[in-house]
């Protein structure tokens, strides 16, 4: 009987050190879809402030693009970002583009985010033009 129990020695152990490196690579991944998530927020945010920035009355598409950048430095940990404002005439809408990548936890993983917004430009219309 002795040597039955001998045979089981271990088997715990192995299984654990099978089982526990996949636990950790799904929680792992958790941990990065979590981030690549509140990464498309962040660029949806700054898209957002960019082309509400620049629509504002005397606003530049330069100032737009700095407000963007700005709320990325204090709010996110993207990297490759790029800010785009066009400003279309015929539509009469400015265009806010960001791209970035999210933060990388598991290793192999590269998520890239990206969010556009648009506004109507405010013009100011003086009282006998309304």
């Amino acid at each position: 009987m002795s040597g039955r129990a001998d045979a089981q020695d271990g088997v715990i152990a192995s299984q654990l050190a099978i089982l526990m490196p996949a636990l950790l690579a799904l929680l792992m991944l958790a941990v990065q879809f979590g981030l690549w998530a509140h990464a498309t927020q962040l660029a949806r945010a700054a898209a957002d402030e960019a082309a509400y920035t620049a629509a504002l009355p005397d606003s530049t598409l330069d100032t737009g693009r700095t407000a963007a950048a700005g709320l990325l430095a204090q709010a996110g940990h993207l990297t490759d970002i790029r800010i785009e404002l066009t400003d279309d005439p015929a539509s009469g809408l400015v265009v806010a583009s960001v791209t970035g990548v999210a933060p990388q936890v598991v290793p192999g993983f590269r998520w890239s985010v990206a969010a556009s917004a648009a506004a109507t430009p405010e013009r100011f219309i003086p009282q006998g033009q309304r």
